[in-house]
């Protein structure tokens, strides 16, 4: 069987290997896998949901019949919903489980299936194995949707209010409508819409939404909140000369910011801004988790502040796993990916970017000055990454390379310690650090690096580029 989970559920490109079949055929392993862990128990009970992309209800649907085939209660959401939308319903109504038909930010062409636990996360490695295990193993058995809906095992429901409802409790929406903040909201032409102007009406602040309409094809780019995907949100921030620009992906669980001058906010400043506005205004204190690609102001925050600090490797489920065990104040991924405590263990680009807002209603302040303070005393970090594909035995020689005889200084400065948590990283006697990654589906090497020097910066990357090609 071809169909292969990555770090994020399973994703493939619609017509060739994302169609019915092959989803019915995930449906039936997924279905096999909450059975087994049921027993002879109460049957168990899922909610499925969906986002803007081309076909998404209809593979919702046929998801929907086949756990219904199975003998489970279905809840199929009436309309496309963000991700954290079935997290929250299977949290608040105590579900087994869910499914969201979405590829995320991933091109338009593509379509996948995230699987939520019933703590309202990502499903966890051994579930996805114990479900890869049983793909295609027995035929889907699959109950027309109207039959099922008579048979009382699926029912439509709205997904929103409970979602709604858990971000009401957890941003305090009135102090942002109190202030006269002016924000741009993209919603990149997916599952957020315009969410984050209604809940701010009828104050002080104004916000403008840009592509709220659903679009299959996104705007003809993947619905990704990083730099280059933004130009627009950038150019109307930049003409009002308003506060902030917000941007969620496609299924609204990635946050990026635009500042009022146009430069690109990273997910790691807005976890530094949001960690000192927990810390200074809520009194709030606890671990904060960092992926290995994640910027190096937040080692010297905690540390500051005596925070515990994890460092995991790239994914957000590492940053969720620790939120599970442990009393997690907040942890995100470089990509955009964040998450707090007494929210879910979850990410959710929407509601970060109200509490991102929250911040700088609370200060009084723009993202632009909240920011510069931060840098004047915990480093202005400046970050790149390039993504380099290579033959397979490249990326073996690559790597052997690193791990044998790593380089003993980069771009000139001394190597003070390795890393091989995720990749291998080579972080400098001044912090400043160059990672090496491999893709987990392609044959791409991955290489990052940030300074406080942006001259270093260019350097460290260039070195990093030519040590790969040259491997």
């Amino acid at each position: 069987m071809a169909i292969k989970f990555g770090t994020e559920g399973w994703r493939a490109i619609m017509a060739e290997e994302f169609t019915v079949a092959n989803v019915r055929i995930v449906a039936q392993a997924i279905a096999e896998h909450y059975a087994a862990a049921a027993g002879s128990g109460t049957p168990p009970r899922l909610v499925v949901g969906y986002d803007t992309r081309f076909l998404s209800d209809r593979f919702a649907r046929a998801v929907s019949e086949v756990l219904a085939g199975n003998g489970m209660v279905t809840i199929l959401s009436d309309s496309t919903v963000p991700t954290c939308a079935v997290s929250r319903y299977i949290v608040q109504h105590k579900l087994t489980a869910g499914v969201m038909i979405t590829a995320s930010h991933n091109p338009p062409i593509y379509n996948g299936i995230k699987i939520k636990e019933g703590f309202g996360g990502s499903a966890t490695p051994e579930t996805v194995s114990s479900v890869e295990g049983r793909l295609g193993a027995q035929p889907p058995k699959s109950l027309l949707l109207e039959e099922a809906r008579k048979a009382g095992t699926v029912e439509l429901r709205p997904l929103m209010p409970d979602y709604i409802k858990g971000i009401r409790q957890g941003v305090d929406l009135a102090a942002i409508r109190r202030s006269r903040l002016r924000v741009v909201v993209d919603a990149m032409h997916g599952a957020a819409g315009n969410l984050t102007e209604r809940l701010l009406t009828g104050g002080r602040c104004r916000v403008e939404t840009l592509h709220a309409d659903p679009d299959p094809l996104f705007g003809g780019q993947a619905p990704e909140p990083i730099d280059s995907h933004l130009v627009e949100l950038r150019r109307r921030v930049k003409k009002l000369e308003w506060d902030v620009g917000l941007a969620t992906d496609g299924d609204a669980d990635r946050i990026g910011a635009v500042a009022p001058n146009g430069a690109f906010v990273t997910p790691g400043q807005i976890l530094c801004i949001l960690l000192e506005h927990f810390i200074t205004a809520k009194g709030w204190k606890g671990p904060v988790v960092k992926t290995v690609s994640n910027t190096s102001m937040i080692t010297r925050m905690t540390q500051h502040y005596g925070l515990p600090l994890h460092e995991v490797p790239v994914g957000f489920k590492h940053v969720a796993k620790l939120m599970l065990s442990d009393d997690v104040l907040i942890g995100g991924e470089e990509s955009g990916g964040i998450g707090v405590r007494g929210y879910l263990p979850e990410r959710d680009g929407v509601y970060i970017g109200l509490l991102l807002l929250e911040a700088l209603a609370t200060q009084g302040r723009g993202v632009q000055e909240v920011l510069r303070r931060l840098e004047r005393r915990f480093g202005a970090w400046r970050y790149a990454r390039q993504d380099l594909a290579l033959s397979l035995p490249q990326v073996e020689r690559v790597f052997q390379q690193l791990r044998s005889s790593p380089p003993g200084d980069v771009a000139g400065a001394p190597v003070r310690k390795v890393k091989t948590l995720d990749g291998v990283k080579l972080i400098g006697q001044d912090e400043s650090w160059l990672l090496f990654r491999r893709s987990g589906t392609e044959p791409i090497v991955r290489v990052y690096a940030e300074s406080l020097s942006p001259a270093r910066l260019k350097r460290m990357l260039a070195f990093g580029v030519e040590l790969a090609k040259h491997a």
